[in-house]
């Protein structure tokens, strides 16, 4: 995530996790902390941002496939 600091990652993982469960919002698959990433439901470039609402968590190869299916 561009223009975050490690903390409000951290800070951002942690709500996600609260709000949603470690879970791939995906597949739904159970997530690790190491193997969380932390996806833009719409993207930056698209006009998406930062907020909580915006974001989710996800599996490496769910988060990273997506992006070439758009």
């Amino acid at each position: 995530m561009a223009n975050m600091t490690p903390k409000a990652k951290r800070n951002k993982r942690e709500r996600l996790i609260q709000q949603y469960g470690p879970h791939c919002c995906y597949c739904g698959k159970h997530l690790p902390r190491e193997e969380m990433t932390i996806e833009h439901l719409i993207a930056k470039r698209d006009g998406g941002s930062n907020a909580i609402e915006n974001l989710r968590l996800a599996c490496f190869y769910c988060n990273h496939s997506r992006h070439n299916n758009i």
